[in-house]
């Protein structure tokens, strides 16, 4: 068995999770670092592995685990707990993000399953550094860099998981989208009517031709003198 800050690993695990963390002094990260060296009390068996963790971390995280490890459920008093559907490296991508000793950067290549994770088990924490995350990568993108699809399953996306940094910034870039081509995109018809509403205000308020996306410069109304 390998012994990796606040998760361990069985020996037989593929994956080499250890890493140095450097720590400041202060009293809370000295508690951060006692609890590595904690005895683990909790295993999740995921793909036919285990991986040893420690209930007070999870529970502190999450209020799915604090239910599960707390309340009256089957799960409360078992060392071992098999999450059957899970995928190893996602689970494991998972808890690096989310726990104390990793910290793991949200990236590209976790960002989806790891916010679907963290809204199973509700880790607001990591809810909102993914929602920060990818409003910068489509702002990043921009109108160019986007097309009809990507923004429809961004938005389908944001709306499941109700990140409203990011729907704010797919509404804005959908609202410059040709509505004829927007419209007919895969996916459209599954957006809310709420969201295809904030597009359409969107387009009034920043006056952009549905034809075409483009700017349409309005004309003030002058009051006529007397």
């Amino acid at each position: 068995m390998y012994y990796c800050n606040s998760v361990f690993f069985s020996e037989d695990t593929p994956i080499s999770m250890c890493e140095s963390v450097e720590i400041d002094e202060t009293t809370s990260e000295l508690q951060i670092m006692k609890s590595s060296f904690a005895e683990p009390d909790v295993a999740f068996i995921v793909e036919g592995e285990k991986i040893f963790t420690h209930r007070a971390e999870l529970a502190k995280k999450s209020p799915v685990f604090n239910s599960m490890f707390s309340s009256n459920f089957k799960e409360r008093d078992k060392f071992e707990i098999e999450l059957p559907g899970k995928t190893m490296r996602h689970f494991l991508m998972f808890l690096r993000c989310t726990l104390d000793g990793y910290r793991d950067d949200i990236k590209d290549d976790n960002v989806h399953f790891v916010m679907a994770l963290a809204h199973e088990y509700q880790v607001k924490e990591i809810m909102e550094r993914a929602d920060i995350f990818l409003a910068d990568r489509f702002s990043s993108k921009g109108i160019k860099g986007c097309n009809s699809d990507t923004i429809i399953q961004g938005i389908l996306e944001a709306e499941k998981f109700e990140i409203t940094k990011t729907l704010d910034v797919l509404i804005g870039l959908a609202s410059k989208k040709m509505l004829k081509y927007f419209s007919s995109a895969n996916g459209y018809d599954e957006i809310r009517k709420s969201t295809l509403h904030r597009i359409a205000m969107k387009r009034w308020e920043d006056n952009i031709n549905p034809k075409d996306g483009s700017s349409v410069y309005v004309y003030p109304i002058q009051s006529q003198l007397r």
